[in-house]
């Protein structure tokens, strides 16, 4: 579902009237409904069940799925794509808590890099999926195709993972912290997309500035915060991971956001190539990633993790050359050496990231890696925004397909200019 609406966004821009501002909410209103429901998941699951949160993220995102495919306006769409990613926050942080609770320390990043390597198998199929069911039957039946996907896979998680459920504590979740971190998320989300109208986008971003910061006050004040500021004010090596992994994730939605819409509309290509270009990179990921799990299992993690920010940053310097004569050929060459670089980096990362805390607190250091993750990917994407409310605004991508050029440009230079910081980082870290 992450991969395959980066297809379809051009042809939902044209089935519902949608101008370029709207199309980058489709996209960033589901991170940001991933991003708030992250914390607050983390939490739940390790003060409740975490496999029946598991199988309740796959039921709801099911669901909303399906009912994504039955929108008929922009407001609903955009309001179910929210939801869909609060579901999905459930699934990313039991997800891999269930399995370090399932192998030993040893073999913890092979594991990891596993289930990396199935997400990524994920992102590569589903651009190709997308292409060809858009060609076919339009856009909708991208969503009716995944809704069935995830109800499958929901009946199989009834069948292996074992039932019951154990209720959190009355207090296990600070429902004030939850409005917090839901309100400033959103505020940061909508502000950028409307950054023509001056008054209302800065407005909505320092409001939502505002509500971030007194949810970081207020986290230092409670028994059971959401986010856990004690913890990584004293854990370098988990600060130090989650901060590349935020920044370099920055570079990993917003790419296919901005290269989907590049191959279709100014290169001119079918939905059903340009998904099986931006499949190139995630096969790289899904082949490589149980390898570089491995690798962090006999090397240093930290070193396989900065040689694949090295070569992210590289793929963000191969994307500033593209223009309108660009081929097919050097975008799927900058998406594989992209992949190659996030398949080096993510399992040796992970592998940091859930080494550095106690096993009992590893459904929080999950929920801290996702949200990294995720805030790396709506940051990314709120970079588009930006670039896009002030060089196209609300009018449609199709209108003047070279005018998207400038606006990729300034995406990519701002991309690599992060990766640039990430690696800096991670270097630091293999001196000290």
């Amino acid at each position: 579902m992450v991969s395959a609406v980066a297809v379809a966004l051009p042809p939902i821009g044209a089935d519902l009237h949608a101008g370029a501002n709207t199309l980058s909410l489709v996209e960033t209103l589901y991170l940001a409904g991933n991003v708030a429901v992250l914390l607050p998941a983390g939490r739940l699951a390790d003060a409740g069940s975490k496999a029946s949160l598991y199988k309740f993220g796959l039921l709801g995102f099911a669901l909303l799925t399906l009912l994504v495919s039955f929108s008929t306006s922009v407001p609903v769409l955009l309001s179910l794509r929210f939801m869909q990613g609060a579901a999905a926050a459930f699934v990313a942080v039991a997800g891999p808590a269930l399995i370090v609770g399932a192998v030993a320390p040893e073999r913890r990043g092979r594991a990891l890099g596993t289930v990396v390597g199935a997400i990524y198998a994920g992102l590569t199929l589903g651009p190709v999926c997308a292409g060809f069911l858009i060609d076919a039957f339009g856009w909708r039946a991208v969503f009716v195709a995944d809704a069935a996907v995830v109800l499958a896979a929901y009946g199989l998680a009834r069948i292996v993972l074992p039932r019951g459920w154990r209720a959190p504590g009355a207090r296990a979740v600070h429902l004030p912290s939850c409005a917090l971190v839901v309100a400033a998320t959103l505020l940061l989300t909508l502000g950028p997309s409307n950054l023509r109208t001056p008054a209302l986008g800065y407005a909505l971003i320092a409001a939502g500035l505002a509500t971030a910061f007194v949810f970081v006050l207020l986290q230092r004040r409670l028994a059971q915060p959401l986010l856990d500021v004690g913890l990584l004010a004293s854990n370098a090596q988990l600060r130090r991971a989650l901060l590349v992994q935020w920044l370099l994730y920055c570079n990993a939605f917003s790419s296919s956001f901005m290269l989907a819409i590049y191959m279709q509309v100014t290169l001119g290509n079918a939905a059903k190539v340009s998904g099986q270009v931006l499949a190139l990179g995630s096969v790289l990921m899904a082949a490589v990633a149980p390898f570089a799990g491995a690798l962090a299992d006999r090397y240093p993690p930290r070193a396989v993790a900065a040689c694949g920010v090295g070569v992210v940053l590289v793929s963000a310097l191969l994307a500033i050359s593209f223009d309108a004569d660009s081929s097919l050929v050097a975008v799927g060459v900058m998406l594989a050496v992209q992949g190659l670089g996030f398949a080096l980096f993510s399992s040796p990362n992970m592998t940091m990231i859930m080494g550095s805390v106690p096993r009992d607190r590893a459904s929080t250091a999950s929920s801290f890696a996702a949200k990294a993750r995720m805030l790396g990917m709506l940051s990314g994407m709120i970079i588009t925004a930006i670039a896009i409310s002030l060089g196209i605004g609300s009018a449609p991508v199709s209108a003047d397909p070279l005018a998207f050029l400038p606006v990729m440009t300034a995406v990519f230079v701002a991309l690599a200019l992060l990766s640039l910081a990430a690696l800096a980082i991670s270097l630091s870290a293999r001196r000290a």
